[in-house]
């Protein structure tokens, strides 16, 4: 196999990166991360030129964050300025397009020899049909949580008839006892179903904090 040196290596490193949703970058680490160098492929993911994000230009790429992704994105940042160790951190994005997509970033802190913090990594997007699977998973655990509260407020209205319904039955004595036993049943099974629901409901709302956390 013919070995690659100078030139041809960096012409084959930018013909990968090229191909890659995905750049490198480095920024300062002040309180815009104030970005020093980044590759020219960020375009691709993002939509905006390279010469946008130098020294934050026409636009910060942290203001491309998503909001509900913003914090754990400062969150990793500043443990990473602490820790000096690499981090690995997914999160979304909306890009130049409005379009949303999910995005995974490695990076780590470097410290220049006077001492100033500058953050270095590699942003590259992760699988769409991750990113649309899981927002599809959040409408949806949204909607079976709307539909469960539904259900709760008909079980209590029907337990309520239910009570009201053997209350009417106690009051017609022998006439009534067998309408009595319906609607004990039907009480029962509303709590019954009730505690299901409960469940239910605990349930969506850990998979919510999931999907928050993904």
């Amino acid at each position: 196999m013919e070995m690659l040196h100078g030139e041809d290596m960096m012409t084959l490193y930018g013909e990968i990166i090229s191909r890659i949703e995905g750049f490198f970058y480095k920024a300062k680490m002040d309180e815009h991360l104030t970005m020093q160098s980044v590759s020219d492929s960020i375009k691709s993911l993002t939509g905006y030129d390279a010469h946008d994000f130098i020294q934050n230009r026409n636009v910060q790429f942290i203001s491309l964050v998503h909001a509900d992704d913003i914090a754990q994105v400062k969150t990793a940042v500043a443990e990473a300025a602490k820790t000096k160790a690499i981090y690995d951190i997914e999160y979304r994005i909306k890009q130049r397009s409005e379009a949303v997509v999910w995005v995974h970033e490695r990076g780590y802190v470097q410290v220049s020899p006077t001492g100033e913090q500058y953050l270095c990594g590699f942003v590259s997007r992760i699988n769409t049909g991750t990113g649309d699977l899981l927002a599809t998973l959040g409408k949806k655990s949204v909607e079976i949580e709307a539909s469960s509260n539904e259900i709760e407020k008909i079980l209590k209205s029907l337990n309520l008839l239910a009570v009201n319904a053997t209350i009417e039955a106690s009051r017609a004595g022998a006439q009534g006892a067998g309408f009595a036993v319906v609607a004990n049943e039907v009480q029962n099974l509303a709590v019954r179903s009730k505690s299901s629901l409960s469940k239910i409901q605990t349930l969506m709302r850990d998979f919510r904090q999931l999907l928050r956390q993904r």
